[in-house]
């Protein structure tokens, strides 16, 4: 069978959760229900509001890294092959964020206008809080399961390299084993198709979303773009968070050797294009309905672009574009893990931002105020909390690079980057 030298890529996990970052994230946690709980008793609907755009932003990254991994597979990226089960590892959090979903089928009146206001008639069939319910729940259930399923697939090669280990969870990673080989051939088969699949689903579900939570939350705007514009500012998140966690293992663990700075250069460069992406698909919403002069499709830039909201959009573009666009025009920037380290936070504050934004100027229109307060922060942390100990448990419980690898052309490893490698079998 065609597959690279194993031993290249280290068998690597962290020793359990870091006692400080369980300690701050059960804090987090504690502290977000707590703020949370403040804010439902409060009844004025922003602890909602507050859920809705950080699930928003939190669930979609989530998702973002693991469709991010998926892509390095079907594009047989070789230099991504120390980063791609890094990405995997924020499946961890996309059960999570699926049960985290299920609360806000219960809040429709914070959140949907439409639950106490007359849309435009046509809409009375869409905008069904039934319909709603069903049909975000199915697409995201597909994509969770979806996302699992790769995630399993992926991993049972190398759990079944080890010759020891237990639990549960890993019996059910395991389960039906049928050889190395075989797990092998399975696995590199069985990833070709889900992952193409998952890319298809994470678009149309993640589509869903956005027309659900942030078009429908503006009475009588319409954007055929608003569904890419979610879901690629989720990707570009995801790989700006996976080149946070890749900073973080590699200093850790001492992994300078495995994770050079050849690979922190290519997820430089891919955050630089995505970034682009994501200015492109902004101006090409944006300039459409402002230039055409239909005043119920400027509603939603005019909420956005008028105070109180006026600085918090500039941010979210400076965050999102200037910055990364300037800092990374260098290619020693791109290379250096703390700076590219800086940027990828930069841009993961302005997508928060940005989720903001598309939640609360079409809620709270003509504020005096950027609403914005503790049950914010204190939501906030719920989700950061939750969600960085889903990360970094999956960690300590499975090895931490893609060990085994597919059947490929050798001539793929002619990169000039990576040196090349030798394969048995081929």
């Amino acid at each position: 069978m065609a597959h690279s030298n194993t031993a290249e890529l280290p068998l690597r996990r962290l020793d359990g959760v870091p006692r400080p970052i369980l300690v701050a994230g059960l804090g987090a946690v504690a502290v977000g229900l707590a703020a949370l709980a403040f804010g439902l008793i409060r009844g004025d609907g922003r602890a909602w509001q507050a859920y809705l755009f950080n699930w928003l932003f939190w669930f979609g990254i989530a998702q973002g890294a693991v469709v991010f991994s998926a892509v390095t597979v079907i594009t047989r990226s070789v230099w991504a092959r120390p980063i791609r089960r890094i990405a995997l590892s924020f499946v961890a959090f996309l059960p999570v964020g699926f049960v985290l979903y299920l609360p806000l089928l219960f809040a429709g009146e914070h959140i949907f206008p439409w639950t106490h206001e007359m849309y435009h008639d046509g809409l009375g069939a869409w905008l069904n809080e039934g319909f709603v319910a069903v049909r975000n729940v199915v697409a995201l259930a597909a994509m969770v399961w979806l996302s699992v399923s790769y995630a399993r697939t992926a991993l049972r090669p190398d759990l079944g390299m080890e010759a020891e280990g237990s639990g549960r969870l890993r019996g059910w990673v395991v389960s039906g084993w049928r050889g190395q080989e075989e797990e092998e051939r399975q696995a590199h088969r069985r990833l070709a198709r889900l992952g193409p699949i998952l890319g298809m689903v994470f678009a149309v579900a993640m589509s869903i979303v956005a027309w659900d939570y942030v078009m429908s939350l503006e009475a009588g705007w319409f954007s055929t773009l608003i569904g890419p514009y979610y879901f690629m500012g989720a990707f570009l998140g995801g790989i700006a968070a996976t080149t946070l966690l890749a900073v973080f293992y590699r200093a850790r663990l001492g992994l300078a050797d495995t994770i050079g700075a050849p690979h922190f250069h290519d997820l430089g460069k891919l955050t630089f294009a995505f970034c682009v992406f994501w200015a492109y698909l902004f101006w090409s919403q944006y300039i459409v309905i402002w230039y055409g002069q239909l005043p119920w499709e400027q509603t939603f830039l005019v909420h956005r672009l008028t105070a109180p909201y006026t600085v918090l959009s500039v941010v979210v573009f400076a965050f999102l574009f200037l910055a990364p666009f300037f800092a990374l025009l260098s290619v020693t920037a791109k290379r250096s893990p703390p700076f590219l380290a800086t940027v990828a936070g930069l841009i993961l504050l302005g997508l928060w931002l940005e989720r903001y934004t598309l939640v609360y100027p079409s809620l709270h229109p003509g504020a005096e105020n950027v609403p914005f307060g503790l049950v914010e922060v204190g939501v906030t942390l719920f989700f950061a909390g939750l969600f960085v100990l889903s990360v970094v448990a999956f960690a300590a419980r499975f090895p931490i690079f893609q060990r085994w690898q597919p059947m490929v052309d050798p001539h793929e490893f002619d990169d000039p980057y990576y040196p090349a490698r030798e394969h048995a079998g081929t």
